[in-house]
């Protein structure tokens, strides 16, 4: 048999034309919706935000410990399913941490932001001030807004290590 007959059956052949041809037909308004879509399905980003469900993640991983807790109770000889019992407790215990964060997630981003407004508004220039507010609320930013991110970097770190050397400095001098 030839390979060809494998790769290019005439049905298959058919059906992809057909697609093509509706899809050429379509108006540029639709195909750029239809592509839209199709990145949302595939990054699984929805528009607006939404609830996360509290219930759903206890119900998942209170299931999950039922699962475990059945299987360990139906074995005789645990000695032979150390690394089974291992990869189990793994598993829920990576589970129990991604919950975790996402529940924590907007409680973390609420404090951060609260202490940022703590900062004195003359403390940073403004383009620093800006870029850091865009990275806090998580919108789109610009190279400079990055340049500006980076650069305040390099500066709080040799900060802290000053800060190090004064601390010493200040315990030398009590």
């Amino acid at each position: 048999m030839a390979l060809n007959k494998w790769l290019s059956d005439p049905e298959i052949e058919e059906m992809r034309k057909k697609k093509e041809e509706m899809y050429n037909s379509l108006p540029e308004e639709q195909i750029q919706e239809l592509k839209k879509e199709s990145i949302r399905k595939i990054k699984r980003i929805h528009p607006g935000k939404e609830e996360v469900p509290t219930e759903d993640f206890s119900d998942s991983i209170l299931k999950d410990v039922i699962e475990f807790k059945n299987w360990v109770d139906s074995r005789t000889y645990l000695k032979g399913d150390t690394e089974k019992i291992e990869t189990w407790i793994k598993v829920l215990y990576k589970k129990m941490i991604s919950i975790n964060k996402v529940l924590n997630k907007d409680n973390y981003d609420q404090d951060l932001d609260e202490e940022f407004r703590k900062i004195p508004v003359d403390f940073l220039d403004e383009q620093t001030r800006l870029a850091v507010i865009k990275k806090l609320r998580n919108t789109k930013r610009t190279n400079s807004d990055n340049y500006f991110l980076r650069k305040l970097k390099l500066v709080v770190e040799i900060k802290i290590i000053e800060a190090k050397y004064y601390k010493i400095l200040k315990r030398i001098l009590d």
